[in-house]
């Protein structure tokens, strides 16, 4: 059955391209807002445990794939839950390339990237898959994801044949080792390899709540101890007990050599050109894990350019795309700093009386439950007073909005939740809708591959796009203002590939905020400064795991300009391109909307310029990257030791009634706004005990890292309709 069901999806994705949303009749009017009163997450690491729970009533929905075929029997058996299918979630080996040897003077032998490529060989993909998933999943050799666009239905050549150069062969996997650790004037004594007389121990990090994990995990272990013929320290650890280990220590610490790693893609990726940038390098991710692969990379330079330029589209036509694939798909393989095992298809359960979007990648998370979860009778919506949701993992890591939780539990059921975005991806095939904006225009160069789908934007080709020269192009971090166009390229300026308009409805600046503020043009402002800033080594707050992304991404944009105050209209120009007409108008740098970091949390000006201050005294920081190396707490806005010190940024900020970058921003927030919005975050602090102000559907109520708990509760002034978003809940009609 869930063979079938995989192949069924598969087939699916063939004709993805050619999907179109089906919209029914709508019901009357619900009003606006939330559909629920209060959300209550709490944690269950138990699937069989949260199946239970879900029969006798004690919650309402399990956010996480079930993959035990028995436990999806049961769900098939039970009249009281539903379920909806999701195929975005897989599961890898991250290894730690620090070396030779670490701090202490262990040699590690996965600095040697022979040895980490030579594992695509060592392990059984298939075995794991049958073994260990009762068949519900399919062997992942790429980055890819074996269902989606890119592996299933433009490169499904360049996949298999890279399947079948990989194809399990553990006595070459073993060959290839005992090769390199020769060579690293390793030696076997006894069947164990030693150096410098002293036996070396791999401490492989093992999930112990990420199926097929811990199973999968002790088959690897037994490989390497095995038929690698070392010796193995096996660390059982849930999810966040281990983060600590891989994500947040630095790898010249020799915690962990091997990590059990599970990632989930929150919506359909369309186009994947840049999995690799965020995978394999140190240009998206800010955890020190990646941040030391630049010194990697350095061995690999085709596969650091393939990955690059996919990236940011450094192409003009679909040929020259697919040659990058394949240089980045075969160079990653080589390079292996985490090899792919298994893309895992899982059922997310929920009560028979609850309605929630699910996305084929994503499952139950965001933005789909935000905007459609709700109870139903005799088919119809109705009002209710609790939601219970149930969470493998939570609390992993600090929330903070400009580089907190990268946790999928966290982001994916609260980012959109509290927060907000100029638009939100379809959970049916990935395009993307208008949530804050009203509409888009999109021009592209005559000749790239482009296509529209949706009414709300419009594409149109052009042979020459030139950029205004007094559009802001870059960010002096001394004088604290842009840089124009004409600053930065000359008088004679520049031309782009692409130019997105993004219009913002007339209404904009009566949205909400969640401590009674309004959305302003100053908070459009600081995070197109933010974007800037805090890669440059000149500013107050920079951070060194920005400086890489924020060069490369330089290096494809060409500026944004405000043509319209009120109405807000933004253009953007940048030779960075996506297929899909919508993409070209979704990505925060194009509808700037603020939002923030490596994913994309929302934030306004006077809560950001918080955590701005304390980081720029150095008390607190946004990134891990940057906590461990000024040996300070990474910030939490909702929680723990940074509270007190971000409270004592507030009164810092009220007394001198703080605008930050107020060379800029002094044009565009007032002394009356600033100190508004200082007095309303002061109460909202006094009410609410936190300092996450957002824009969306619910407010963060209360978070209880002990019992591990998070409670949000509706926001009555959200001002979209209830039912706005229903149409997820649909089936998408596909074009013959």
């Amino acid at each position: 059955m869930f063979k079938r069901s995989f192949l069924l999806l598969l087939a699916l994705m063939m004709v993805l391209v050619l999907v179109i949303a089906g919209c029914g009749e709508k019901e009357e009017a619900l009003g606006t807002g939330a559909l629920v009163d209060e959300v209550v997450y709490s944690l269950e690491e138990s699937p069989a445990a949260a199946v239970s729970k879900l029969k006798s009533g004690e919650s309402d929905i399990y956010a996480n794939s079930v993959t035990d075929p028995d436990l999806f029997d049961e769900i098939l058996a039970s009249d009281e839950i539903l379920y909806e299918y999701n195929y975005g979630s897989y599961r890898e080996l991250s290894f730690n390339t620090w070396g030779p040897t670490f701090e202490d003077g262990r040699f590690n032998p996965f600095h040697i990237p022979e040895i980490r490529e030579a594992f695509n060989w060592l392990i059984d993909r298939n075995y794991i898959v049958e073994e260990y998933l009762g068949g519900l999943g399919a062997a992942k050799y790429t980055v890819l994801g074996t269902t989606f666009p890119d592996a299933a239905i433009r490169y499904p050549h360049i996949v298999k044949e890279i399947e079948e150069h990989y194809a399990h062969n553990p006595e070459k996997a073993k060959e290839i080792v005992t090769q390199k650790m020769e060579e690293a004037n390793c030696e076997l004594v006894d069947g164990k390899w030693h150096y410098n007389g002293e036996k070396i121990e791999i401490k492989m990090l093992i999930r112990s709540d990420s199926p097929p994990n811990p199973a999968a995990g002790n088959y690897v272990a037994d490989l390497v101890e095995d038929v690698l013929g070392f010796e193995v320290e096996r660390m059982e650890r849930t999810g966040t007990d281990a983060s600590p280990i891989w994500y947040g220590a630095h790898p010249k610490e020799g915690l962990m050599h091997i990590y059990t790693g599970g990632w989930i893609s929150s919506a359909i990726p369309r186009d994947q050109g840049s999995i690799f940038d965020q995978m394999y390098t140190h240009r998206v991710m800010a955890s020190p894990l990646w941040t030391v692969l630049e010194e990697d990379l350095k061995d690999f330079p085709e596969f650091d350019e393939a990955s690059r330029k996919l990236r940011f589209k450094e192409f003009t036509n679909m040929e020259e795309r697919e040659e990058l694939f394949k240089t980045a798909l075969w160079e990653g393989m080589k390079f292996s700093p985490r090899i792919w095992l298994v893309d895992v298809a899982g059922a997310n359960p929920y009560r028979h009386d609850v309605k929630v979007a699910c996305d084929v990648a994503g499952g139950i998370g965001d933005p789909s439950w935000v905007f459609t979860a709700h109870r139903h009778k005799d088919g119809k919506p109705v009002p209710t007073e609790l939601l219970r949701v149930e969470l493998p993992n939570m609390l992993v890591e600090p929330w903070n909005p400009v580089e907190g939780s990268s946790w999928s539990y966290d982001m994916y059921f609260t980012r959109r939740a509290v927060g907000g975005a100029g638009t939100i991806p379809d959970p049916r095939d990935g395009l993307y809708w208008p949530l804050r904006i009203e509409k888009a225009e999109v021009v592209v160069e005559e000749g790239l591959p482009v296509v529209k789908t949706h009414d709300w934007v419009t594409l149109e080709f052009a042979s020459d796009i030139e950029v205004p020269l007094d559009a802001w192009a870059d960010w002096d971090p001394e004088e604290q203002r842009f840089v124009t166009v004409e600053e930065r390229f000359g008088e004679e300026g520049t031309t782009a590939l692409r130019k997105t308009v993004v219009h913002y409805p007339d209404n904009l600046y009566e949205t909400p905020l969640h401590d009674g503020s309004k959305l302003s043009l100053g908070d459009f402002i600081l995070a197109m400064i933010m974007t800037f800033d805090r890669g440059k080594e000149a500013s107050p707050v920079f951070d060194k795991a920005e400086q890489a992304g924020l060069e490369a991404w330089l290096d494809t944009f060409k500026g944004v300009k405000i043509v319209s105050e009120d109405p807000l209209v933004i253009e953007t120009y940048s030779d960075m391109w996506y297929m899909d007409a919508e993409l070209n108008a979704s990505d925060p740098t194009d509808t700037w909307y603020p939002q923030y970091g490596t994913y994309a949390w929302s934030g306004y000006w006077h809560m950001i310029a918080l955590g701005w201050m304390a980081e720029a005294e150095k008390s607190l920081a946004f990134s891990q990257d940057k906590s461990d190396d000024l040996g300070v707490e990474q910030m939490d806005y909702t929680k723990g030791p940074s509270l007190p010190i971000l409270e004592e940024c507030l009164e810092k900020a009220i007394a001198d009634n703080f605008i930050p970058y107020e060379p800029v921003l002094g044009e565009y927030i007032s002394a009356e706004e600033a100190t508004e919005r200082w007095s309303n975050l002061k109460a909202f602090y006094e009410e609410w005990g936190h300092f996450w102000v957002g824009t969306g559907p619910y407010i963060i109520k209360s978070v209880h890292p002990v019992e591990k708990q998070v409670v949000l509760t509706r926001f009555a002034d959200y001002p979209d309709p209830a039912d706005r978003f229903f149409f997820f809940l649909e089936d998408l009609a596909i074009a013959e």
